[in-house]
């Protein structure tokens, strides 16, 4: 199931958390990086963002996400990379 985790390149801050369904099959399809940039809030800058696609799945209730910058993983925000 491809997730695609947008996220500030300077902090890891995760803005977004983009997933595309196929509802006939019910499966989680693959995403270009264009097509996930092309649904984010006209807002952000997007030149400070990166894409990381990865199956991590949050926790219900597991809050702000983070991208640690040196290994690329995805975590709840303040919880220290293992």
């Amino acid at each position: 199931m491809p997730r695609y985790f947008v996220y500030d390149k300077e902090d890891g801050r995760v803005v977004h958390v983009h997933e595309t369904y196929d509802v006939t099959s019910g499966t989680t399809l693959p995403c270009t990086q264009e097509e996930v940039l092309a649904v984010l809030d006209e807002g952000l800058e997007k030149e400070r963002l990166g894409i990381l696609q990865s199956e991590f799945e949050p926790d219900a209730g597991s809050g702000a996400l983070r991208v640690d910058l040196t290994t690329q993983n995805v975590m709840a925000a303040g919880v220290p990379d293992k």
